[in-house]
């Protein structure tokens, strides 16, 4: 098998929001989702629950609010990453801007259900919902759904009070992708092009059409970046 690679998503998501990716990677790869840190109410705490699931040299790829932690362990992990890949996120602390449309999610997910407040959440997240396969619709809303409430206002917690991680880009000595899609309104563009900047040697991939969700917006495309990354920062021969 070659090195191990660890996927950590987004906002109430779980293993099936990479469902298009661990089937195609788990043929060559050890492949871990972090999980138990659902309910915690900050980065930091998220970061210490999954810091002991990691294997001992792996791939990092994390995903939107998973890149918030990832991050903030990036530093901590320099003699174990092989590469980090940060999809659709940022190094910014939490805009006041955005606060009130996070908590009025929360508002809808607490009057009129998970389900509802979910869907809203991708119909902001993807611009081209329709052509992902059901199938995949259907398991990520599933499992956002029995996260449930506590779980969603746990982590707005955590993303409303996340530190600033702009201050260690520059410490970062992993080989690091950085890979966000031309119409991402979540995490736009700037974001990901700033810490590009900032991370030295690192890599940017702009995502043409593509919102805040290129792993299951365009799998095909992300899967086979994904693959030509990994396989180029190969620890194993």
């Amino acid at each position: 098998m070659s090195d191990p690679i660890v996927f950590l998503p987004g906002l109430l998501s779980g293993a099936s929001s990479w469902g298009l990716q661990l089937p195609l990677f788990a043929k060559e790869h050890p492949v871990t989702v972090p999980t138990g840190y659902h309910e915690m109410t900050s980065i930091e705490e998220m970061a210490d629950c999954i810091l002991a699931q990691f294997p001992e040299r792996f791939h990092f790829v994390a995903w939107s609010m998973g890149g918030y932690v990832a991050l903030h362990l990036a530093p901590k992990l320099k003699d174990r990453l092989i590469s980090l890949v940060l999809v659709s996120t940022s190094a910014r602390p939490e805009n006041p801007d955005n606060t009130h449309l996070r908590l009025a999610g929360l508002e809808l997910a607490k009057t009129q259900g998970m389900a509802v407040a979910h869907a809203n959440l991708m119909e902001n997240s993807c611009i081209h919902l329709g052509e992902v396969p059901a199938h995949t619709l259907d398991a990520i809303a599933d499992e956002a759904i029995a996260m449930g409430v506590t779980a969603y206002e746990a982590q707005l917690d955590a993303i409303i009070s996340r530190p600033d991680g702009r201050i260690c880009l520059k410490d970062i000595t992993a080989p690091t992708l950085v890979v966000v899609g031309d119409a991402d309104t979540v995490t736009p563009p700037d974001r990901a092009q700033e810490m590009h900047e900032a991370i030295p040697d690192s890599q940017l991939v702009l995502l043409p059409d593509c919102s805040h969700c290129p792993p299951i917006e365009y799998p095909d495309r992300f899967n086979g970046i994904l693959d030509e990354w990994i396989k180029g920062k190969s620890a194993v021969a």
